[in-house]
C-alpha cells in the first residue's frame, strides 16, 4: 500500500471515529429535544424511540402554565452568569497585567497556584463558602451566588489574561509611558483593546461556568424562591407521583438557548484568546 493511501485511510478512520464520538456526545441533547417535542399524551415506551412519532409545541407553552415563575428564573441565571463574567473580567485583567509585566519574588509560585486553584470543585469549599456569606450578611442575595461562582473562574481567567498579554509587545506600553500616559491609560487605553479575543474568552468561559454552577452553589445560599436560577426551578415539573418530562425537557431546552447563542456568536474571539500564546519567561 503506497504512504499517500496509508495516509489517506487512516485520515478516514479518524474522521469516522470523530463523527461517532461527537454523535454518541449529542445523542442525550437529541433525547431530550424529541422528549420536548413530543405529545404529553402519548404513552411511553420501552425502550424509547430514537425517532419522533409526533411533533408538537405545545410543550413549551405548557411549561410556562406549570410554572409560571420560569421567566424570572431564566432572568436570575442570566444575572448570576452575567455577573460572574464581570467579577471575574474586574480581577482578570489588573491581575493578568501585574503577573505579566512585572517582576516579583513568587512570580512563579504564583502562576502555579492559579493554575492549581482552579482544580478546587464547588462543593469541595461549599461549608466555609456559606460561613463567609453569612458573616458578611450576603446570605440569600444575588452577591453571594456571584461572588461565590467568580471564586471558581477567577484563577484560569487570569491565567488566559496572562497568557495573551504576555503575546503583546511591552516596547508598545514603554512607547505609551514615554509620551506621558499613566499606567491606567496605558491599561484602559492601549492593553484593553489589545487584548479583546481573550476579554471575549474570559467573559464567555466565566458566563458559561457561572451557568454551570449555580444550582449546588444556590441550593445552600438562596432561600427564596423570587431569587432561584433555572436550575433549582425545573424541580417544580416534579410531583410527588410523577414527573413532567416532556414539559421539563422543554423548559432545560428553553435554558439552554442563552449560554449557546452566547457561544455561538462570539465562538472566534473564544478559540481566538484560548490559543493565542503561552506563558512566556
Amino acid at each position: 500500500m503506497k504512504r499517500s493511501t496509508r495516509k489517506l485511510t487512516k485520515k478516514i478512520i479518524y474522521q469516522i471515529l470523530a463523527l461517532l464520538l461527537i454523535a454518541f456526545l449529542f445523542l442525550p441533547i437529541y433525547q431530550m429535544l424529541i422528549t420536548a417535542l413530543r405529545p404529553a399524551d402519548l404513552p411511553w415506551k420501552s425502550p424509547a424511540s430514537l425517532f419522533p412519532e409526533k411533533i408538537t409545541l405545545q410543550n413549551f407553552k405548557s411549561a410556562f402554565d406549570l410554572v409560571p415563575r420560569l421567566p424570572r428564573y431564566l432572568l436570575n441565571s442570566f444575572i448570576y452568569g452575567a455577573g460572574v463574567s464581570i467579577v471575574s473580567l474586574l480581577v482578570a485583567i489588573p491581575a493578568g497585567y501585574a503577573i505579566a509585566r512585572f517582576r516579583f519574588r513568587g512570580r512563579k509560585p504564583i502562576m502555579i497556584f492559579v493554575i492549581y486553584a482552579n482544580m478546587f470543585a464547588p462543593i469541595m469549599l461549599l461549608v466555609p463558602i456559606y460561613v463567609i456569606m453569612k458573616k458578611f450578611g450576603l446570605v440569600n442575595t444575588y452577591l453571594s451566588v456571584i461572588l461565590a461562582g467568580s471564586i471558581f473562574t477567577i484563577p484560569l481567567s487570569t491565567w488566559l489574561v496572562t497568557s495573551y498579554m504576555q503575546t503583546i509587545p511591552k516596547a508598545i506600553e514603554e512607547a505609551a509611558l514615554i509620551d506621558g500616559c499613566s499606567e491606567f491609560s496605558v491599561i484602559h487605553r492601549i492593553i484593553i483593546p489589545m487584548i479583546s479575543p481573550a476579554i471575549v474568552a474570559v467573559l464567555i468561559y466565566a458566563f458559561i461556568t457561572g451557568w454551570s454552577q449555580q444550582f449546588i452553589l444556590a441550593l445552600t445560599l438562596i432561600k427564596s424562591d423570587e431569587l432561584m436560577p433555572i436550575t433549582q426551578g425545573l424541580y417544580q415539573f416534579f410531583s410527588r407521583s410523577s414527573v413532567r418530562w416532556n414539559e421539563m425537557m422543554a423548559a432545560i431546552l428553553m435554558s439552554t438557548l442563552i449560554p449557546v447563542a452566547l457561544f455561538l456568536v462570539v465562538q472566534k474571539y473564544i478559540v481566538r484568546g484560548l490559543v493565542s500564546g503561552s506563558i512566556k519567561e
